[in-house]
């Protein structure tokens, strides 16, 4: 395929931390892996001028070492037969501390099994990632009966683990190289690296897919995003970062979100960055009343109670789901009173919705068609989606508050219009300080946060208009300070 001048100067600028996306898409079968295991796998083994040997090498070392739950019991079988020689698998992986018996288990989905011996060694190495919501990568395991603990044999043990990440890793040389690229070419880049096409979509349309990013790195971030099917809302959230969980159509459990109180296991949004609700309007919550007021006040304070126990958590929460449309306009369908009629009525709750920082007018976005997915170069998904995750430590809300003078607008939507901007910056212009960030490029992130957020608050209006009867705000610029210039 003909390199554009984009992929060209991404190659030369950032070939230790990019891949060429289409080269994951050669197998349908392989739809079930996530992007960034693919993505490992084929920047490790594959040339993009010749890419059939590498890819064969890669269908090899699936069919050999990746085992689907119906073969679980075969390769247990496997691992037993070879002892301690070991068995290489590949999977995912996870680790917790069981205190009551002051040791530590590996979860290994692929044998279903929940009390695997891990050693000291892995612990060391990887302990971090594994014991903060685990990891996919390749494990060496071990069969050993003769190991008991309280009278019951525990003989599975992973003496190796390698995981599918990048090595070389620092936010500062990533904001140095946002310098080297014009905007539009940055932009590109991301648009590209989450698995689309740039060219296939306008500049609008393109800070709305930028947009669907905010919560990756802007913590505690809520949004929702209503629109057609097939615009690539699941597709982003489910490839972009493993730090990412989407919630399917159906089912939300108390303990499946927040604490599992018979295993004392926390739930996804203890050690997720995002939680994706996709298909929104076929989700249902057990124990409504309970789940969504704790939900409500975790989306406010970022803390959450079950039992005695309160915790902390940055987790962004993120609602998706389907609206009927007006193809020729791109406009939600005229039959609606409010826009979040879509909702399920627990969730048609105006102090929950008023927590949302933004309204994503997904009606806007076209269907997804192959000619929309990546053709070119985007960094490497779990390259990126470690740097999102630093990016969240840092403090962009500061570039706001220099600039806007928010008068008597509320604190809630001053916040949600902050979080929101803050967010778009750090995508878009992270090598910009306070002080170096130009009008231009504050009123582009500006102008579409106080249009989301807007969009929100006019909905709650019809809803509930004597609350919120005022969904126009005006703002001041001031300049910048002495001591910020």
């Amino acid at each position: 395929m003909t390199m554009t001048i984009l992929d060209e100067k991404i190659k030369i600028l950032l070939n230790d931390r990019v891949v060429l996306k289409p080269l994951t898409r050669w197998n349908e079968a392989y739809k079930e892996f996530p992007r960034y295991v693919m993505e490992y796998l084929c920047a490790r083994y594959v040339t993009p001028s010749d890419p059939v040997p590498g890819q064969q090498r890669i269908d090899r070392i699936l069919s050999e070492h990746y085992v689907e739950s119906s073969a679980k019991e075969l390769i247990k079988s496997y691992i037993k037969e070879n002892g301690d020689r070991g068995y290489i698998l590949l999977g995912q992986l996870q680790v917790r501390l069981d205190a009551t018996r002051d040791h530590y288990w590996a979860e290994v989905p692929a044998l279903d099994d929940n009390f695997v011996r891990v050693s000291l060694q892995v612990l060391r190495d990887h302990g971090e990632a594994l014991l903060s919501g685990g990891a996919w990568g390749t494990m060496t395991l071990e069969y050993d009966a003769s190991y008991q603990l309280s009278g019951r044999i525990y003989p599975f043990y992973i003496r190796e683990f390698q995981p599918f990440q990048i090595t070389r890793l620092d936010v500062d040389d990533y904001i140095a190289k946002r310098e080297l690229f014009e905007t539009d070419e940055w932009v590109g880049l991301l648009i590209q690296s989450i698995g689309f096409n740039p060219e296939r979509f306008n500049e609008r349309e393109k800070l709305l897919m930028l947009l669907r990013l905010v919560p990756f790195v802007e913590a505690n971030y809520n949004l929702i995003e209503l629109g057609p099917r097939e615009t690539g809302k699941t597709y982003t959230y489910r490839n972009t970062s493993s730090k990412a969980f989407v919630v399917s159509g159906g089912r939300a459990t108390p303990a499946t979100l927040f604490y599992n109180l018979a295993t004392r296991k926390i739930g996804i949004l203890g050690y997720k960055d995002v939680i994706f609700f996709d298909e929104i309007a076929n989700t249902r919550f057990a124990d409504p009343e309970a789940t969504i007021s704790v939900l409500k006040d975790y989306m406010q304070t970022g803390r959450f109670s079950r039992g005695p126990q309160e915790f902390n958590s940055q987790a962004s929460v993120v609602l998706g789901g389907n609206i009927d449309t007006d193809v020729v306009h791109k406009s939600p369908a005229g039959r609606y009173r409010h826009l979040f009629e879509v909702l399920p009525e627990e969730l048609q709750d105006t102090a929950f919705l008023d927590r949302l920082h933004a309204f994503l007018p997904g009606w806007e976005l076209p269907k997804v068609r192959p000619e929309n997915y990546a053709q070119g170069y985007g960094f490497i998904t779990d390259y990126l989606a470690e740097i999102f995750t630093r990016l969240r430590r840092r403090n962009y809300q500061l570039h706001v508050s220099a600039r806007v003078d928010f008068g008597s607008t509320t604190g809630r939507n001053q916040d949600a219009i902050k979080k929101t901007t803050a967010g778009l910056l750090k995508l878009i212009y992270p090598h910009r300080t306070v002080q170096t960030l130009t009008d231009e490029e504050f009123t582009r992130c500006f102008d579409l946060a106080v249009e989301c957020r807007q969009r929100v608050v006019e909905q709650l209006a019809v809803m509930q208009p004597r609350e919120f009867a005022h969904t126009h705000w005006t703002f001041e610029r001031q300049a910048l300070s002495g001591d910020l210039m």
